[in-house]
């Protein structure tokens, strides 16, 4: 009995390992199944996904043709218009014509009629008349009519047609099929610094890079690409994000932070993550470091006496007022001195005590020639081309010009510090409008365009004033003082690459940054001579690549941070 049971215990054991074995098989089978189902699913879709595609190619044909006949019809109807015009106007003059003969035609059948009249009486009366018939018909017009168009009433025209249009129309296609990459969001990545930290007032980037399912980089220009930024309440706090497509799969995004704290940075293609989207980002307070400085008190090439204004241009140049030598300075990125033009003197040309200066998008540079109380326009290469202004009180002139810039309409703002008002001239320095008056300014020595506000450097009274696009005041910000967002004889200012506000804290030596609304963000710089240091920063401009520049007046160079 105990072997029989223990051989029936073997059996019972065998048996529920079979059915495990079993229980294991059937569910590789129910997943096999089930994936199967799933990919039949995935197929269906994808067919649906292809016979849209299908319909909406048809679609986009469809409307292009539909565009085209449009077009057509439209140059038809400008043609018929043209006939109706050109026809009319002959129907007009033959119709004149026509009216001027038959009115002749009725004059010569009552002439006749009454010639007809006289002629009935006896001969003895018909004698007596002839001088009376002769009156009869001396009105009537005796020339006569010419067959034909004689004075040219008529006008020949004739359709020519357009033989290389239809030449066009015959040979090329309307359009052509072409197979796209298909990008793949979860397989696309993101590479960068900007993915791991931002900096409030700075700058943060990094890469996209697409791809296809076989993790191949490629590039669709249907793709539709967001990044969005939120901090830990989900509320939008990024400025200036900016999706620089390459055309090649890779797209640059920079974006900037408006305050300290923790977000996540989401990026999408076609509305799917890419891979590891979203990404936790720490934001830091704004901070810079000095880079570099160059130049001393001097008069030769690259050494300054008094460096004013700064500006840079597209190709990251940098333009300084050199104040006491009466010229201007142009420098590369990294300090390195490229040319210079202007002498003291009050010809085309010449500068006394050149202060604000601005490069324009036409490639043109405006510098304010102080002590002649004009702006002059220079060509690229420093060659003059023409100048505005004039000592005086009359809206075209100037009286102690300061700082100078270039609003998104490419206007010139001059800071008109004598007669204590702002001026906007035209590129071509026509008067446009002014702002202030009436005790608004006490000494304007800078205004910029930040958005859609004007804000104006008011020395004398320590503070920003900020007014709208029409001149209308809105408020201001700062006092004077020492501390974080007061001022002590504020100069020139600047807008960042994140829409901060620069502005240069002369008798404070260091640069503070500011949001538009008057917000404090941060400072840099203490009094001293050194790298990062500043005895009356003057003006401050922004390179393409984050770069800020400097120019420090009374320790006579310029410096530069990062």
């Amino acid at each position: 009995m105990e072997h029989g049971g223990h051989t029936l215990n073997l059996i019972e054991e065998e048996a529920e390992r079979q059915k495990i074995q079993m229980k294991s098989l059937v569910e590789t089978q129910r997943n096999n199944l089930k994936a199967k189902k799933n990919i039949i699913r995935q197929l269906d879709e994808d067919h649906a996904k292809v016979a849209q595609r299908g319909e909406d190619l048809k679609r986009d044909v469809l409307k292009i043709v539909d565009n085209l006949i449009a077009v057509i019809k439209a140059k038809i109807r400008n043609i018929f218009s043209a006939v109706k015009k050109q026809t009319s106007k002959s129907l007009e003059s033959l119709t004149k014509r026509k009216n001027k003969i038959e009115e002749q035609i009725a004059v010569i059948e009552s002439s006749i009629e009454k010639a007809e009249k006289l002629l009935t009486g006896s001969n003895a009366e018909v004698v007596q008349i002839k001088k009376s018939l002769q009156i009869v018909f001396e009105g009537i017009d005796q020339t006569e009519p010419v067959d034909g168009d004689p004075e040219g009433l008529l006008v020949h025209l004739t359709f020519v047609e357009n033989q290389k249009l239809l030449n066009i129309v015959n040979t090329e296609e309307i359009g052509s099929l072409e197979n796209l990459h298909q990008t793949k969001s979860s397989q696309c990545i993101v590479e960068g610094k900007g993915l791991q930290e931002g900096t409030v007032g700075g700058e943060a980037q990094f890469v996209l890079t697409t791809r296809n399912a076989q993790g191949g980089q490629c590039y669709n220009k249907h793709d539709h690409v967001t990044v969005e930024i939120r901090d830990e309440r989900g509320r939008e706090c990024a400025t200036n994000v900016r999706i620089n497509d390459n055309k090649n799969g890779r797209y640059k995004i920079s974006y900037s932070l408006k305050e300290q704290g923790r977000y996540k940075v989401t990026v999408r293609v076609n509305g799917g993550h890419v891979l590891g989207s979203p990404f936790a980002v720490k934001g830091q307070l704004f901070q810079v470091r000095p880079v570099l400085s160059f130049g001393k008190q001097g008069s030769s090439v690259g050494m300054f006496n008094g460096p004013w204004g700064v500006a840079v241009n597209s190709r990251d140049e940098i333009a300084v007022t050199d104040f006491s030598n009466h010229r201007v300075q142009v420098f590369s990125s990294d300090g390195k001195y490229l040319s210079s033009f202007g002498r003291q003197g009050k010809e085309n040309g010449e500068f006394d005590f050149p202060r604000g200066i601005a490069f324009h998008k036409n490639r043109n540079i405006f510098i304010v020639d102080n002590d002649n109380s004009r702006v002059q326009i220079f060509s690229g290469e420093g060659k003059y081309i023409s100048s505005f202004g004039g000592k005086g009180s009359l809206d075209s002139q100037l009286s102690n010009p300061c700082g100078l810039s270039v609003d998104s309409g490419g206007n010139i703002i001059v800071a008109d510090a004598g007669n204590k008002l702002i001026k906007i001239f035209s590129p071509e320095g026509q008067f446009l409008m002014k702002i202030g008056g009436q005790g608004s300014f006490t000494y304007p020595v800078h205004c910029v365009q930040c958005d859609k506000y004007l804000i104006v450097s008011d020395c004398n009274e320590h503070c920003m004033k900020v007014y709208d696009r029409n001149g209308n005041f809105q408020y201001k910000f700062g006092k004077q003082g020492g501390g974080d967002g007061e001022f002590n004889y504020p100069r020139c200012l600047s807008v960042n690459k994140s829409g901060h506000l620069m502005i240069c804290d002369k008798d404070n030596h260091r640069i503070q940054v500011f949001e538009v609304n008057g917000k404090f963000v941060s400072k840099f710089g203490t009094k001293g001579s050194g790298l990062g240091e500043f005895e009356s920063p003057w003006s401050v401009a922004v390179l393409s690549n984050g770069r800020i520049v400097v120019s420090d007046f009374q320790s006579h160079q310029i410096q530069m941070f990062e």
